[in-house]
């Protein structure tokens, strides 16, 4: 059956298991598979649907944009403090606005150096989550009380040399934060807190009670917008000979690297359903389909 071939390749090029597919069908993996081997006895012609539909959408995102890392001057601020954080075990923080880079720039940390623990933090972290999930990553079980897990993690730690770093951190409820706190006077290792601007007023209190949580903190930095060198090196990453439709994107995006990128993928595939060249036309196009 020519449509289970188009499956069989397409799992084996993109390494997906059954199960990641069946997923994506919206059917059991025991479905998927009892089909391909044709011995599925249930309404076959539901499965060869949700098939069809899973391999075209596959094949549309064969030809989604990506954009590579670029060495934007938000990352090298972001890699400065995080080093000087790691090198010298020291508490920071590193806050600036939503969509210029912070997450990529940890991640890309993150990458880079394998002694690293980076946990995203979301709303509703309590201490016990949050603790759970360093917990694991240090390669215990995530379970027990916080002072357990305290005792544990304290321990795997101490003299260490290892870097902690909480990306939205302004999420972390004061309690986390103070924990967090005595994991660093008891274990001495670097912890970068990365965030919203409103981290500094969480870590340092409406009326500034939370001095003792604040005082740790040994470097702090705000991150400011794209410079036009980091918007021409993002646009010339995808568009080599994107100079016509500069102007537009870099007073659109504000600075913003999370505008910058949807208009500039946006623009390219706007260019690419309308089978022309990436022009102002597209550009304009692009920037009525998204918020900016």
């Amino acid at each position: 059956m020519q449509l289970v071939k188009e499956l069989k390749n397409l799992l084996k090029e993109k390494h997906y298991s059954i199960a990641n597919a069946a997923k994506a069908m919206d059917i059991s993996s025991t479905t998927l598979h009892l089909w391909m081997n044709d011995k599925y006895k249930g309404n076959t012609q539901k499965v060869e649907d949700s098939v069809k539909h899973f391999l075209e959408i596959e094949k549309l995102r064969e030809g989604k944009v990506r954009l590579g890392f670029v060495n934007t001057t938000i990352v090298e601020d972001v890699f400065d403090i995080a080093k000087t954080c790691h090198v010298e075990n020291e508490i920071g923080v590193c806050c600036g606005d939503a969509g210029i880079g912070k997450t990529f720039a940890v991640k890309k940390y993150a990458i880079d150096n394998s002694d690293v623990i980076l946990v995203e933090a979301d709303l509703g972290y309590t201490p016990k989550v949050l603790f759970s999930e360093i917990h694991k990553k240090l390669g215990f079980d995530g379970c027990g009380t916080i002072h357990g897990m305290f005792l544990d993690i304290v321990d795997r730690l101490k003299a260490s040399g290892r870097l902690i770093i909480i990306d939205e951190a302004e999420h972390l409820p004061y309690k986390s934060l103070e924990l967090l706190r005595r994991i660093y006077d008891k274990a001495q290792v670097g912890i970068l807190l990365v965030g919203m601007p409103r981290l500094i007023m969480n870590l340092k209190g409406e009326k500034r009670q939370y001095a003792q949580l604040y005082s740790r903190v040994g470097i702090s930095t705000r991150l400011n917008k794209l410079t036009e060198e980091d918007k021409k090196a993002i646009i010339t990453s995808i568009l080599p000979n994107g100079k016509v439709i500069y102007p537009t994107l870099s007073e659109y995006c504000a600075g913003n690297t999370r505008v910058l990128t949807k208009l500039l993928v946006r623009t390219i595939r706007i260019a690419e359903i309308n089978g022309v060249e990436v022009n102002e036309d597209a550009v304009q196009a692009s920037i009525s389909q998204i918020i900016v």
